[in-house]
């Protein structure tokens, strides 16, 4: 990468990714690339993405960009949502899924044995939403010099398998684009184009192309436990929320590989990876540098940070530097309210519930409430899959064990699933609405 260019080469020894099995090689990438160009014409405007599958979201970003234009990634492919992103940008053309035609091969010329493109580092490559768990999503401007120097980092961190990728995020969120899109383009690794989203898909998935990379969320790897599989990736990432540590016990046991936790946001990209079984300390990457402001929020400086956001940006996270070590999350400054007095943290309500037998999936929620006492009140929301017989009375009396009598949500709300995004995370709004309805 120049200081003024990023360069992608893609070369014909391997398959640019599989799609339905079956592997598509940088010549049919590239000729669906031409062919897109072609069709968009010169036409100001963003470009609405909304392209399930990864193959077809790769040509449509790459052919965006080769148009100079900036492609808007909407945070999920609901109606409501995608007329709230065009009322929100000036958008001249949409890509979806079935844009590139039938996916029938096109050979490469003989003399051809790679393929090369070049972006300004300076063009704004993608608008990207937030995911709304903490509020309404928001969007974030990322240029291709941001975008890029990230997985390109992310590539030179780990020891990356050279076996297809497979992901069971979509490839609309930071998280999903740089690992499942970005970093197999950096590193030559095929991408699967499918996006499974239950176990048994996923297994599948891994099973079809003999995968070396899974790309993940906690709630995934939880359900994956349960499946009986023997083709094990030789690289698991998790990130999107935390990880349960005896899902990082368990996973160890049954693989005999550590799960790699990345902890980020959309607004500064990655920021810091940890084993937990072997340290829990979050260890920055290397073009990272953290530190925290007086009320102990961490604060982020980073070249995969847009200029938009200042120099140094601070999260909403608690945190405790540790100069030798990294530094240990304390969960968000919003997650620790007080309740008659006393301090209280969301998190830990949160784990202690997921501790609980019989529980699949946790969210907690305070809210506010009038009494003589409490001015706010425990909510939360379990998962208890499709067997268990558990319910909120019998939940609670493990509670009462396990936590302080005002640490005990006041109401309980037993799912069969909780209505978490593709990406793995469940938004608040979403989340209230769960009480609202009963």
């Amino acid at each position: 990468m120049s200081d003024r260019e990023v360069l992608l080469r893609f070369s014909q020894e391997s398959p640019f990714a599989f799609r339905n099995g079956q592997p598509v090689d940088p010549a049919q990438l590239f000729s669906d690339v031409a062919r897109t160009v072609q069709l968009m014409g010169s036409d100001e405007g963003d470009v609405l993405v909304t392209c399930k599958g990864r193959y077809e979201f790769s040509v449509a970003l790459l052919s965006i960009w080769s148009c100079g234009k900036n492609a808007v990634l909407p945070p999920n492919l609901h109606a409501a949502t995608l007329a709230h992103v065009r009322s929100r940008h000036s958008i001249s053309s949409q890509l979806q899924d079935g844009f590139t035609g039938s996916g029938n091969t096109v050979p490469a010329r003989n003399d051809q044995k790679s393929f090369e493109l070049r972006f300004y580092k300076k063009l704004q490559a993608v608008t990207i939403y937030t995911s709304g768990s903490t509020g309404n999503p928001r969007p974030v401007v990322k240029s291709i010099g941001d975008i890029f120097a990230e997985a390109i980092a992310l590539g030179q961190a780990f020891d990356w398998p050279d076996k297809p990728l497979v992901a069971s995020v979509p490839p609309h969120h930071l998280y999903g684009l740089t690992f499942s899109v970005l970093l197999p383009w950096v590193r030559g690794i095929p991408m699967v184009n499918e996006c499974p989203l239950h176990a048994e898909e996923v297994v599948d998935a891994i099973r079809q192309v003999n995968a070396g990379t899974l790309i993940s969320v906690p709630v995934h790897l939880r359900a994956l436990l349960d499946q009986q599989f023997c083709c094990k990736p030789a690289m698991v990432i998790s990130s999107a929320g935390a990880l349960d540590g005896a899902i990082a016990q368990q996973w160890h046991e049954r693989f005999g590989r550590q799960i790699v936790e990345v902890y980020g946001s959309s607004e500064t990209g990655v920021i810091a990876h940890r084993r937990q079984l072997s340290d829990l300390s979050w260890t920055p990457f290397s073009e990272v540098i953290v530190g925290s402001s007086e009320a102990g929020l961490l604060q982020v400086t980073s070249p995969f940070i847009n200029a938009s956001e200042g120099d140094i940006y601070q999260t909403q996270d608690l945190v405790s530097i540790q100069p030798e070590s990294g530094f240990q999350l304390h969960g968000r400054a919003d997650a620790i309210v007080k309740i008659a007095g006393k301090r209280v943290s969301l998190l830990t309500i949160e784990n202690t519930i997921k501790s609980c037998e019989g529980v699949m999936d946790a969210a907690v929620i305070a809210v506010p409430v009038q009494g003589y006492i409490r001015d706010m009140a425990i909510w939360a929301a379990v998962s208890t899959g499709e067997e268990s017989s558990m319910n909120a009375r019998s939940l609670r009396t493990q509670l009462l064990s396990m936590l302080d009598g005002i640490e005990v949500p006041r109401r309980i709300v037993v799912l069969k699933q909780l209505p978490r995004e593709e990406n793995g995370k469940l938004r608040r709004e979403q989340l209230m609405a769960l009480f609202i309805e009963r």
